[in-house]
């Protein structure tokens, strides 16, 4: 039956129109986001918001992989320009919709509207006296309200461009920015795939619905820094070891997470001078970044440390321990990141002389960095994991895959968080993902991890 079944696929005809079928249901459940979006009612628990986000975000991962199994498998652009039309329509589709799966666009545009009025948002919270005004304008969300701003200066600088549109235009403005970085990380995702040979996998970054739906939907700002770390593998792959500092650089002033490329980037760069010239570039540009924020009169520090103290969500190192009541968190975690990083480290510096933009080993590596912060983190939230999509389709990892498939089943939040502002994941979520993550680097470091081709 299941010979059968396999040779029935593989007929031209049936395997063209399953895989037509596939860009079609991606289409469809991208736009069933209008009709999520109209369920997002505040003071309610009975719509089923969470459930409802879930099934969406795991069909599509379905559709998504059934177009990677089933799409053309040539190492040539004009074999995908469904596939490219595909994920073309499905950003400019989601242009309209009022985002459902969290409210930190409204926080993005009232941080950049206080840094336009020439406030610094990183001294004053959102409930300080002298911006009663803005706030009673822009309407910040409430649980923000207590804390100034975590995000690096560059970020704060588009928010404030965005913001400078006025209320009525800030949101599409953002919309705008965030669509034409979606729709670039495509393309040079598409660039760094053919560059390895590995365009086949290219649906599981045109179609991924975290890319997709947190881009489009969610409005998040990850999606600049996924592209900004798709750029820099780019950069890196043609041997501008400088232009790769520099956009490691420009990502860490977006968010903290692209700055994890250098950890295999370095040790797998050789000779050391080409090493020595990735850092020091990528240091210059945060240093200049930093430099020109604080000569402006900010302070560019936040509540970064307000933040991870006062939340939890989504990581299972976190609850592991809490579960376990461990006395010494801080020293589990710096212990248990260090052991990943040196095994990341010696497996760059053992393939270094050897190493190719193709090496199988330091793809993976380029994951695994990424993903190791995540794993420490306290916080995980969904659109955390968007700068991950490009390099798990680099070098495709089942565990890493599922990671990013199922880290969206901690949606089960969003009824309680319409309906009484609480954040607060179930358990077996974040056990399951947590085992995922520790599954992938047991493989990797026993050298039998699964590429698929």
């Amino acid at each position: 039956m299941k010979l059968l079944l396999s040779q029935l696929i593989e007929q031209p005809r049936i395997k063209s129109s399953l895989y037509y079928g596939c860009l079609l249901g991606v289409l469809l459940l991208t736009a069933s986001s209008y009709y999520l979006s109209s369920l997002a009612t505040p003071l309610t628990t009975s719509n089923q918001l969470g459930f409802y986000t879930i099934v969406q975000y795991t069909l599509m991962a379905f559709f998504m992989l059934g177009a990677w199994f089933l799409s053309p498998k040539s190492q040539q652009f004009r074999g995908y320009r469904c596939l490219f039309l595909v994920a073309i329509l499905a950003r400019i589709l989601l242009l309209n919709l009022e985002p459902y799966t969290s409210n930190d666009v409204d926080r993005y545009l009232f941080d950049g509207r206080i840094a336009y009025e020439g406030f610094d948002p990183y001294r004053l919270s959102h409930d300080d006296h002298a911006l009663a005004t803005l706030r009673a304008q822009w309407q910040p969300p409430n649980e923000h309200a207590a804390y100034v701003t975590l995000y690096p200066p560059l970020a704060l600088a588009i928010f404030s461009l965005a913001a400078a549109g006025g209320i009525e235009h800030a949101q599409w403005i953002w919309k705008i920015i965030l669509l034409v970085a979606g729709l670039f990380t495509v393309w040079v995702s598409a660039l760094v795939l053919k560059k390895n040979n590995s365009l086949q996998h290219l649906p599981l970054v045109a179609l991924s619905p975290l890319l997709i739906l947190e881009t489009g939907g969610g409005l998040h700002l990850d999606a600049l820094s996924t592209l900004a770390v798709i750029c820099a593998v780019y950069a890196w792959q043609c041997r501008k070891t400088a232009s790769c500092g520099a956009i490691i650089g420009v990502g860490m002033l977006l968010k903290v997470l692209p700055l994890m490329l250098l950890l295999p980037l370095f040790f797998a760069l050789s000779p050391l001078k080409s090493a020595v010239k990735l850092v020091g570039c990528c240091l210059g540009i945060i240093i200049s970044g930093y430099g020109i924020t604080i000569a402006l009169g900010y302070h560019p520090i936040g509540s970064i440390g307000v933040f991870f103290d006062k939340w939890r969500f989504g990581s299972p190192l976190f609850s592991l321990l809490d579960y376990l009541a461990f006395d010494h968190t801080l020293i589990g975690v710096v212990i248990f990141g260090a052991l990943m990083a040196t095994g990341i480290a010696y497996t760059c510096f053992s393939q270094r002389k050897t190493t190719t933009s193709q090496n199988p080993r330091i793809l993976m590596c380029l994951s695994l960095s990424l993903a190791l912060p995540l794993i420490l983190s306290p916080v995980v939230f969904p659109w955390y994991l968007m700068p991950l999509v490009p390099l798990v389709a680099l070098q495709p990892n089942g565990y890493l895959l599922a990671w990013l498939i199922l880290m969206p089943f901690t949606y089960q939040v969003l009824d309680q968080f319409l309906c009484c502002q609480v954040w607060q994941p179930a358990m077996w979520p974040v056990v399951l993902l947590g085992l995922l993550y520790l599954c992938a680097f047991a493989r990797f470091l026993s050298h039998r991890e699964t590429a698929y081709d």
